[in-house]
Parts: C-alpha cells; structure tokens; sequence
C-alpha cells in the first residue's frame, strides 16, 4: 500500500473535513454512533475519497487513518492539558506542534476524560454516621491504602 506519511496537506485536509461531517464515527454522545449502517455509509465515503490518491484503499486503510490522526492530536493535547495543570503561566502553556491540531479540536469533547468518583469514600462516609470510630479508622487507612496503590499504578504522586 502507499506511504500515506506523504498525503499533502490540502489531501490531508479534506479528508479531515469529510471525517467531520460524519459525527457518526467521532461523536460518542450522538444516536447515531452506535448506528452500524450509518457508520458503514460513512466509512464508504471515506474510501471513496481516499482512493481518488490511493487505489488500494479500504475500510481498515481509513480506520487507521483516522486513529493515526486522532492519536497525534490527543498526544499534543495531553501536552496542553498537562502543561496547564502544572501551573504554568498563559504564555507558557504548551503550543500543539502538530499541523493539523486546529481542525481536529472539533473532537475535543470526545478526548477529554469525565471527572471519576472515587466510590471508596463513599465507605468511609457511610461509616461515619456509625459510632464504631475503631472500624472507621481501618476503614479509612484501608482506603489510603488502595488509593496509594492506585495512585503507584497510575504513576500519580
């Protein structure tokens, strides 16, 4: 198959922009992503338009494609997102690097992890009501505990 690494930009782009018309591959929250037909319409027309430049286009080319780009744009948005949890003033946040960064922000929502409940505290707040301060004392380092270890995991400190 072709070396894709030197699709032009104006190629590059247009691809992009016909992948942003199908919120059916990208949008996680829309009805219609877990609409297999529709998905399938899309992919077609995205074959379509690669081989126009590479005729042994398929549907796994495009899908690899598509992961490729999304990959590098949530790599330098990792980099934005961790340079401005580290305090860094606004000229200091980090500046995507990668070219096509500005016409793949329409996926941002879709990279950006929800905030996590950590249900473990739940326990410990549900004891509290309980006049036992012994069991939730161990409840509480056991839970610190866990945290830690998840914390080690996750390389978080």
């Amino acid at each position: 198959m072709s070396d894709t690494r030197y699709w032009s930009k104006e190629f590059t782009l247009q691809f992009i922009e016909l992948y942003k018309q199908y919120p059916c591959l990208w949008k996680i929250k829309s009805k219609d992503y877990i609409n297999k037909n529709l998905k399938r319409e899309a992919y077609d027309e995205l074959t379509k338009f690669c081989k126009t430049t590479i005729p042994e286009a398929n549907k796994d080319f495009v899908i690899k494609k598509i992961q490729s780009f999304r990959g590098s744009f949530r790599k330098e948005l990792k980099k934005v997102v961790d340079s401005k949890r580290s305090g860094a003033s606004l000229d200091d946040v980090y500046v995507p690097t990668l070219w096509y960064y500005d016409h793949l922000v329409f996926t941002i929502d879709q990279e950006l992890p929800t905030e996590s409940i950590c249900n473990l505290m739940n326990t410990v707040n549900s004891v509290e009501n309980d006049d036992d301060e012994a069991s939730q004392q161990v409840l509480e380092s056991d839970n610190i505990e866990i945290l830690d270890k998840v914390n080690k995991k996750n390389h978080i400190f």
